[in-house]
């Protein structure tokens, strides 16, 4: 594309949307899980609440999202008591339970305020489910959960993640919050940039 039909295909997007205002370009790309997609991964915390009322705008956009995107959620541990929280994740991703645990994981901590930040807790949440205390306790120890984890964490340091939620679209770009006036702009962004990608 010429810089002018990029102009006109984009609705002047490439002047809304800047790289050090909106987006950083990172210095170590990193690794896309499924090769073909465009993949959006969030760093986020179950303690966190931003997070946690970021959720009802993730859905949504989850909903509309395109076929060719790969939406992949990476819970950190660099805040305190998140670590048994984001084994839960990796427990519940392993299960394939994500989507039934995902909100009322979120809901009790943050309306609820159940203190979930112990394995003990954490397994008793997962009864609720149907995941037996014994099988919770083996996954939640687990070779495979610890990799899980500390592959997250080399990631959300390449990626220079600071905070949380944080968005990084195809290895590439750093969604920069600070930049942005709502919720709903930082996924015109990385709508954008998905397009950008895509093309």
């Amino acid at each position: 594309l010429t810089a002018a039909a990029w102009a006109q295909e984009s609705g002047g997007e490439h002047a809304r949307y800047a790289e050090g205002t909106h987006y950083k370009v990172l210095d170590n790309p990193g690794n896309v899980d499924e090769p073909g997609q465009v993949e959006v991964r969030e760093f986020f915390s179950y303690i966190c609440p931003h997070c946690f009322s970021l959720e009802p705008v993730i859905e949504d956009w989850l909903e509309d999202k395109p076929e060719h995107v790969n939406y992949v959620r990476s819970p950190v541990t660099f805040l305190q008591n998140a670590e048994p929280l984001a084994r839960a994740y990796y427990v519940a991703d392993i299960l394939d339970k994500v989507d039934e645990i995902h909100k009322p994981l979120f809901d009790a901590i943050h309306k609820h305020r159940e203190p979930l930040f112990t394995p003990t807790a954490l397994a008793d949440f997962f009864a609720k489910y149907g995941v037996e205390e014994d099988e919770f306790n083996q996954l939640y120890s687990s070779f495979g959960v610890s990799t899980k984890l500390r592959q997250t964490d080399a990631l959300a340091r390449d990626y220079q993640i600071r905070g949380v939620p944080s968005f990084v679209v195809n290895g590439k770009y750093l969604i920069l919050r600070d930049g942005l006036r709502n919720s709903q702009e930082m996924f015109d962004v990385i709508d954008f940039l998905v397009k950008k990608e895509r093309r």
